[in-house]
């Protein structure tokens, strides 16, 4: 792997994660603003519906998976201005 390919991996991969964590974050702030409870984080909990553990599941799937992508084209945006070239492919 060359260089520049080593810093768009390790962009990509940051952008991402950081995405990821913040969506999350966001999505259990969004639940407990409208459930007035804690998401059901903890499976083992005897309160936790699967009802509500899996509407859980696919809201927090959902917005980490679109933040992640926005996050990955935003990358794609600054290298390509920053650069004037597409990312190389990794």
């Amino acid at each position: 792997m060359d260089r520049e390919s080593a810093i768009w991996a390790a962009l990509a991969a940051g952008t991402a994660i950081g995405a990821g964590i913040i969506a999350r974050k966001s999505a259990a702030a969004a639940w407990r603003r409208a459930r007035h409870e804690e998401p059901p984080l903890n499976l083992d909990n005897e309160d936790a519906s699967w009802r509500s553990i899996l509407a859980w599941a696919a809201v927090s799937g959902f917005c980490v998976a679109f933040a992640r992508v926005v996050g990955r084209g935003a990358a794609t945006g600054a290298w390509r201005k920053a650069l004037g070239r597409t990312p190389p492919s990794v």
